[in-house]
């Protein structure tokens, strides 16, 4: 602990240590009061650090998830970010995130999104971390397990820098676990010829549709973009922040810029084209061959 008392001190930070046992987590009043003394910590600006109480734990069996609640740290952030109502769990690792294989294998890859279905039985497990005890596995069955809870779980590398911070900008770091994963998944790769064939079907398919039905596409995506302009401006500040940390020049960034009255003004535009009269299946010009 008096690692964490020098390190959040340099940053005029108070910590404190909560210590518990795989016993607390048994009493249905236990997670009200841990709530309340977290939240109250929080109110004082103090950082709760969590571990187990090694000293006074009821535990005979070896270290493993059949013995109790909790067998690591993994497992007892997982049940902390269940009983603090938490909305992100990030574990932080000695390698990147989750792969394919042992990360020293040169053909292991990382996989951005994991999805139980597609992964849960592919997954080749390297040697454990060199830290904790449960090493890469338990870090995942933690993640599945707070995903499947309602808690979104990320992992990730300790050694890069300001790995949290862009974990929170949503940037595309470690592996995120989320239990609807599966209906988003879009880690298929689509080839260019793919893209512009499945563009060539939907323009296609959009001409076949009557004039009613393609004016209420217009009019329902000039709709969506009214409803969220508060959704739109947050994430285009997001991503103006990534390009100024990137090195974007000011120009650029200026441009990638937008304001309320520039969506909205687009969603007028949208409204006008659904007005006017359907250009598709009329002639414009006639030319006549010789």
């Amino acid at each position: 602990m008096a690692i964490y008392d020098t390190l959040f001190s340099q940053l005029d930070v108070t910590s404190s240590q909560l210590l518990v046992t795989d016993r607390d987590f048994r009493d249905p009043s236990f997670g009200h009061q841990l709530r309340e003394t977290v939240v109250s910590l929080l109110d004082l600006k103090v950082i709760p650090v969590f571990n187990e109480n090694d000293a006074i734990s009821t535990r005979r069996a070896p270290y493993e998830d059949s013995s109790g609640i909790f067998w690591d740290n993994d497992s007892l952030a997982t049940l902390l970010a269940k009983e603090l109502d938490a909305d992100l769990l990030i574990m932080l690792s000695d390698v990147e995130g989750l792969y394919s294989g042992p990360p020293s294998d040169p053909q292991s890859k990382i996989i951005h999104t994991y999805i139980n279905e597609k992964h849960g039985k592919l997954i080749n497990f390297g040697e454990k971390s060199r830290v904790g005890r449960g090493g890469m596995q338990a870090k995942v069955a933690a993640a599945v397990t707070a995903a499947s809870k309602g808690v979104p779980a990320v992992i990730a590398s300790g050694f890069v820098t300001d790995s949290i911070i862009k974990i929170m900008r949503g940037e595309k770091i470690g592996t995120l676990f989320h239990n609807e994963a599966n209906v988003w998944d879009c880690s298929k790769e689509v080839t260019t010829r793919e893209m512009a064939v499945a563009a060539k079907d939907c323009s296609r398919h959009l001409q076949n549709l009557s004039s009613e039905e393609r004016k209420k596409i217009l009019l329902d995506i000039a709709g969506a973009l009214d409803a969220n302009v508060d959704l739109i401006i947050s994430e285009n500040e997001a991503d103006l922040a990534a390009a100024q940390d990137s090195g974007y020049e000011k120009s650029l960034v200026a441009r990638m810029t937008l304001k309320a009255g520039k969506i909205t003004s687009l969603a007028e535009s949208i409204r006008a084209i659904a007005d006017m009269e359907d250009p598709i299946s009329h002639t414009l010009k006639k030319t006549e061959g010789c």
